[in-house]
């Protein structure tokens, strides 16, 4: 399963223009999404087994609406500009097709064996059901409001149109190569790594001496390129 927690702008962007159907922005299961597990009850009556969390805002980037996601345990950042009000199956489809292509590039890119329609349908079979939950801390639209002006940043530098799924990859690609810091890990946290790591975990087989290990190639594969000449 798949939380989506919207903020109130993105909650009225993706809810459905349909009159008569259940509102598919919810309630959320409880304040915090750390504190959801016991609350959540997945098709067969149990609690889901897998749960992913993601934040979710809509913000304008280059004067056009873009939706923002942003994965809670790694910081891990896509944004989504030329989405449809109204239109959650869009957004779903976009958001899944573009994760699954960006982990694939990710792993084959570590030298990693990695089959883009194999991991998208484990994908699909492990997270069948999104959740949309009305859910957003102050402090975290901050957050996502200065991601959505980095994002817009990139794009300049990057001097791209930022229409294409490849497009958009490469900008998600710079955003999520810079260091950010969490309360649990303070400055140490490398988007692309922490996700890569978590998907090869749950798509992969990753062991924790393969995770200890492909950690050390990325880390030290960055500190290659950082130390090249012109490259920061």
């Amino acid at each position: 399963m798949i939380i989506f927690n919207c903020s109130q702008a993105f909650a009225e962007f993706i809810e459905p223009r349909k009159t008569g159907s259940a509102p598919l922005v919810g309630e959320a299961p409880s304040p915090r999404p750390s504190e959801d597990g016991p609350h959540l009850i997945d098709v067969d009556g149990q609690p889901p087994r897998e749960v992913k969390q993601w934040q979710a805002h809509l913000a304008l980037i280059q004067g056009k609406p873009c939706a923002i996601v942003v994965d809670i345990d790694s910081s891990y950042a896509m944004f989504f500009p030329g989405l449809k009000a109204g239109d959650p199956e869009g957004f779903l489809d976009a958001f899944a097709t573009r994760l699954v292509n960006e982990m694939v590039f990710a792993a084959q890119t570590a030298g990693m064996m990695a089959d883009f329609d194999a991991m998208l349908g484990t994908f699909q079979e492990k997270h069948a059901r999104f959740q949309f939950v009305l859910r957003m801390e102050h402090s975290t639209l901050e957050h996502l409001d200065d991601t959505a002006r980095n994002f817009e940043n990139e794009i300049v530098l990057a001097d791209l149109a930022s229409e294409t799924h490849e497009e958009c990859a490469v900008i998600d690609a710079r955003i999520n190569h810079a260091i950010r810091g969490l309360k649990t890990e303070p400055d140490q946290l490398l988007p692309e790594e922490e996700m890569l790591c978590s998907w090869l975990r749950d798509f992969g087989g990753l062991t924790a001496d393969g995770e200890s290990a492909l950690r050390k190639q990325l880390r030290a594969k960055k500190l290659r390129v950082t130390a090249e000449p012109g490259r920061a």
